[in-house]
């Protein structure tokens, strides 16, 4: 039977794995309410600051140019203001954390969440009876049944481009599901059943894909336009290919649209100075 030693151990080992809740709502609950708290306080020293300024006694009045004298106060019947003042340093002091909580909240909102797979891997593995063997009991089974709320730590899935998730979420299971499993052994340990590929051979895929295509397109669209005879079907070859230049590129790297744009700009020119050079009508 699983326990959390062996879900520790496969979330350890295998990094795409490593997902937890994100208590967005939790989060937000503890940062407004430490909000209002600060809130309350800072409008009750106003009132007591409005209060001792309008006082006709000239140390009350004085407090608001003299702190040496709102220190003072501290003992007499005069010192709600500066009282109030050390329970607002008290409070600050246990929400010192406050804009420290900001900043991991915000840090946490921008982590992205796990792939359907990753996630149903983890599941199956919960599941399996040679894995968790649905050993999570009550509110615990149900912290990963869904994507909602739950944040990925893995940097793979932070730096792929579109072709990588194409190759690792569609690619892949195909290729495991057909010839894959057998091939691949499962490990032996507490993780039985799962077949993990190494990120380092679906990098190595994507580089090669990558730069089979950057050869072909730009020497196919002149194969292409060279055979090509009607002006009008080259330039409908020269709009075919920009946008296959466009897509691909979009597909294979994590370019700003602006640079996509220029890159495309300059391919389909490239082109058009071909057609140019080799004339419009029949080569």
């Amino acid at each position: 039977m699983g326990d959390y030693n062996s879900l520790t151990s496969l979330i350890g080992t295998y990094q795409e794995l490593s997902m937890f809740r994100r208590f967005a709502k939790l989060n937000a609950k503890s940062l407004v309410y430490m909000q209002a708290e600060l809130v309350h306080l800072e409008a009750e020293l106003a009132g007591i600051e409005s209060e001792d300024k309008a006082s006709k006694d000239p140390n009350r009045s004085s407090f608001h140019v003299s702190v040496f004298n709102l220190k003072e106060s501290s003992g007499t019947e005069n010192d709600i203001q500066w009282q109030k003042v050390l329970a607002i340093r008290e409070k600050l002091r246990l929400y010192s954390s406050f804009h420290e909580a900001i900043l991991q909240y915000s840090q946490v909102q921008k982590l992205k969440s796990p792939s359907k797979q990753e996630l149903g891997v983890l599941q199956e593995w919960l599941d399996r009876p040679e894995g968790g063997d649905f050993f999570l009991q009550g509110r615990e089974a149900d912290m990963w049944q869904s994507l909602e709320d739950v944040v990925s730590l893995s940097t793979h899935q932070a730096n792929e481009d579109l072709l990588t998730w194409l190759i690792s979420n569609f690619l892949i299971p195909w290729y495991h599901e057909r010839w894959g499993y057998r091939s691949k052994h499962a490990s032996s340990e507490a993780w039985t059943g799962l077949w993990h590929y190494e990120h380092a051979t679906l990098v190595a895929i994507v580089n090669v894909v990558s730069t089979i295509l950057s050869a072909l397109l730009p020497s196919g669209s002149i194969f292409v336009l060279y055979f090509l005879k009607k002006p009008i079907m080259r330039l409908i070859a020269i709009m075919v290919f920009a946008t296959l230049f466009s897509g691909t590129l979009a597909m294979i790297s994590k370019a700003r649209r602006a640079d996509i744009f220029a890159a495309t700009t300059a391919f389909a020119a490239v082109q058009a100075v071909f057609v140019g050079g080799a004339g419009l009508c029949s080569y």
